[in-house]
């Protein structure tokens, strides 16, 4: 199986997922913003501030952030420093960085999920204002860090797949190969 085949089945599932895990964490953001308001409105109108919008605004923030994760990843629209980057991304050896970046971000992406995962079985306390438990909240990190990692490993493969075959990124490929 060549890496472009293998990319192309990576971005048959990490696509829907991604754009799944977008649409949900909107709805949350509007869900979030209607309990705002109503917490703004009980509070100041009624002086009857309800006790459990804070907590479910932050838990809906929570899995709106990670509901993203993919999305944000694929579409590179993540927080960066790209002055290097910009740099040496159109030439060769920047295929070859990038790749270097995306296994990065796996290993980082598999640390926060083992970490996620251990802080997920210390969950079994209750939430202060909701009848839920918190595991319930700290399953999101690791699960969604787990399938940002496919994200990553499907952009690691096409960045490899570039160095591997530069005439796939419409560069010109010069004598000295980068």
């Amino acid at each position: 199986m060549s890496l472009s085949a293998v990319e192309r089945a990576l971005t048959k599932i990490n696509e829907p997922l991604a754009n799944f895990g977008s649409k949900i964490g909107g709805a949350f953001l509007i869900l979030m913003s209607i309990i705002v308001i109503a917490q703004v409105f009980f509070r100041y109108l009624f002086n009857a501030p309800l006790d459990w919008t804070d907590e479910t605004s932050r838990f809906l923030m929570i899995y709106m952030v990670y509901l993203a994760l993919p999305a944000v990843y694929l579409t590179d629209k993540n927080i960066a420093m790209t002055l290097f980057l910009d740099k040496i991304r159109k030439k060769r050896a920047g295929h070859l960085v990038m790749f270097a970046i995306h296994l990065l971000s796996i290993v980082a992406f598999a640390i926060w999920v083992k970490a996620g995962v251990s802080f997920f079985y210390s969950g079994s306390v209750r939430a202060d204002s909701l009848p839920i438990q918190m595991y319930v909240i700290y399953f999101i990190p690791p699960f969604m860090f787990a399938l940002t990692s496919f994200s990553a490993l499907q952009k690691a493969i096409s960045e490899l797949n570039l160095y591997l075959l530069p005439e796939l990124s419409g560069q010109p490929i010069t004598s000295n190969g980068i």
